[in-house]
């Protein structure tokens, strides 16, 4: 199987000759699937990578926005393998696909669509590294932020997204297809993954399709750009070691932070004196799906920051 793309993007494959390295748990967990569940069984011996690309291609030539979800350990290939998606995704729009678009998580993701102006939001792909969905069912703080909130800014931007997650399909309410990697070929510099539709029905009833075959972007982009790429991004997923290693990672109190720092910006509670009048403005303002210990702990942040104790 050969697949040619713009830009010079370029990939085949031979299924007769590849060897996909698993381990061995994994390699008993796929045999059991095989042996037991009829449906991945029927797809796993389907190559679903040429409708797979077809179906990018006829998004992008629609103008309409792609969801995707990565599952897989870590070194299963899926991250380089996510960037190749995100990169043919940019071709078809005669864009190259960069660092700049490689989110930490959801926040920073947010973040860079509220900061980013609109010619750089425009037809493009971000790639949420290891997205820490599960943090939504921890406090009405991250329901507040999460993705349903921007729907109309990534709707009218036609902006796309792929999210990745070792352990489950991340955001698999509002993304459309799941990718789940299941071995690497180091001779032919392929990842296999499984297709899962993730459009209607809860856990347990995700619907595989068939397999897709993608290089990871190291092997995929012409050399310069490949090796440009590359550099950038272990020194970003470095940085974001880094700051989970020192507790900079917490991203609620990131935004409990943001939020503190935005009311120091506001005209109307600078006029206030009364500490009852400020936490009464900060929970009118914020609204309902904030609890009251949320505003109090905004409060707190937005005080310090005010006596400039912390910045």
């Amino acid at each position: 199987m050969e697949f040619k793309f713009k830009n010079g993007l370029h990939y085949s494959y031979d299924l007769k000759k590849a060897n996909f390295q698993i381990d061995v748990l994994q390699e008993e967990m796929l045999n059991f699937y095989l042996m037991n569940d009829s449906s991945f069984r029927k797809a796993f011996q389907k190559d679903f990578t040429s409708l797979f690309w077809q179906y990018i291609y006829d998004k992008t030539k629609l103008k309409e926005p792609i969801a995707l979800s990565l599952q897989g350990f870590v070194r299963s290939g899926k991250s380089f393998s996510c960037a190749s998606i995100c990169s043919v995704h940019q071709a078809f729009y005669g864009q190259d696909f960069s660092v700049e678009y490689m989110c930490g998580n959801s926040q920073e993701f947010l973040e860079k669509l509220k900061k980013f102006p609109k010619e750089k939001l425009l037809n493009r792909m971000f790639q949420i590294d290891e997205d820490k969905s599960a943090m939504y069912g921890y406090g009405s703080i991250a329901r507040k932020q999460k993705f349903l909130d921007v729907q109309n800014i990534i709707a009218i931007n036609n902006i796309s997204t792929a999210s990745l997650c070792p352990t489950q399909f991340s955001n698999d309410k509002t993304s459309y297809y799941g990718l789940r990697a299941f071995g690497r070929d180091f001779t032919q510099k392929i990842n296999r993954f499984m297709l899962y539709n993730l459009q209607g029905g809860g856990e347990g009833k995700l619907k595989p399709m068939g397999c897709i075959y993608i290089p990871p972007f190291d092997f995929f982009l012409e050399k310069k750009k490949a090796e440009n790429l590359k550099e950038k991004y272990l020194k970003l997923k470095n940085e974001w070691v880094d700051n989970e290693r020192s507790g900079q990672g917490d991203i609620l109190a990131e935004i409990r932070k943001k939020t503190a720092e935005s009311f120091l910006r506001d005209k109307t509670i600078a006029q206030l004196t009364k500490k009852s009048e400020i936490i009464e403005y900060i929970i009118f303002k914020l609204g309902s799906e904030w609890t009251k210990s949320e505003c109090n702990s905004v409060y707190n942040l937005y005080n310090l920051m005010k006596r400039h104790l912390i910045s």
